[in-house]
C-alpha cells in the first residue's frame, strides 16, 4: 500500500483547490491510501515555538508527512506567488534541520486550479523549487494547472469530476508521482543528504 498526504493551500470551505484534491482524491490508484492534514491548524512559523515547545498540529503534521510515500499539494496562486500558508507549512516541516527533517527524500507533486485562464505556473514552479532546495523530491516536469477552474467542474451520476480534459491532467499528474514514489530517487536523495550532514561534522 502506498500512502499520499494530501495538503490543500487554500483554507476556504468551498475552494476551486479543496474540490480539485477531492477528484484528484477520487482518481488515485489502486493500492493508494490517500489522508489530509488541515495547513489551517499550523499556526505562523515562529523558532521560539519550535523544538521541545512544537504546537501538538505541527508534531502531528511532521509525523503525517515522515510516514507518507508522498504528497501531493493542491495550491491556487496567489498575487503570482506561492500562498503563505503552503510556505508557512514547508517552513515548520523543513525543521529541525539535522539530522534529516520530514522532506528529505520525500516525493511531491503539485497541481493547481485558478479562475485565470492564464495564471497559475508561478506559484506551482516555487512550490516544486522550495520543495527540492530543501532536499525534497518533486515531479520536474510534466505540470498541471486547471485554468477558468471555475469552469471545468461537471457531475457524473451524482459525483464532481472534471471535463475530460481536467480529468486527463490530474491522472496524469497522479500517475507522475507514483512513479516517481516507486523510482530510485527517493532513496538517492536521502543518501546525498546523509553525505552532505556527515561532512560537516567531517
Amino acid at each position: 500500500m502506498t500512502s499520499l498526504l494530501v495538503l490543500v493551500g487554500s483554507l476556504r470551505e468551498q475552494s476551486l483547490n479543496k474540490r480539485l484534491a477531492n477528484v484528484a482524491i477520487a482518481n488515485v490508484s489502486d493500492g493508494v491510501q490517500t489522508s489530509f492534514v488541515d495547513l489551517s491548524t499550523l499556526p505562523l512559523y515562529n523558532g521560539d515555538h519550535d523544538g521541545e515547545n512544537s504546537p501538538e498540529s505541527v508534531r502531528a503534521f511532521r509525523a503525517a508527512l515522515h510516514a507518507a510515500d508522498g504528497v501531493l499539494i493542491v495550491s491556487p496562486e496567489y498575487n503570482y506567488a506561492i500562498p503563505g500558508v503552503v510556505k508557512n507549512a514547508i517552513d515548520w516541516a523543513s525543521r529541525p534541520m539535522m539530522p534529516r527533517h520530514a522532506m528529505v527524500g520525500k516525493p511531491m507533486n503539485c497541481i493547481v486550479a485558478t479562475m485565470s485562464p492564464s495564471n497559475g505556473i508561478r506559484a506551482l514552479n516555487d512550490i516544486k523549487r522550495i520543495w527540492a532546495a530543501v532536499g525534497g523530491v518533486p515531479v520536474n516536469t510534466f505540470d498541471f494547472v486547471l485554468q477558468t477552474a471555475q469552469n471545468r467542474f461537471i457531475e457524473v451520476d451524482g459525483v464532481e469530476t472534471l471535463d475530460d480534459a481536467g480529468l486527463k491532467g490530474v491522472r496524469a499528474a497522479l500517475g507522475h508521482l507514483e512513479r516517481l514514489i516507486a523510482s530510485a530517487a527517493p532513496a538517492a536523495a536521502i543518501a546525498n543528504w546523509e553525505a552532505f550532514i556527515a561532512g560537516l561534522s567531517a
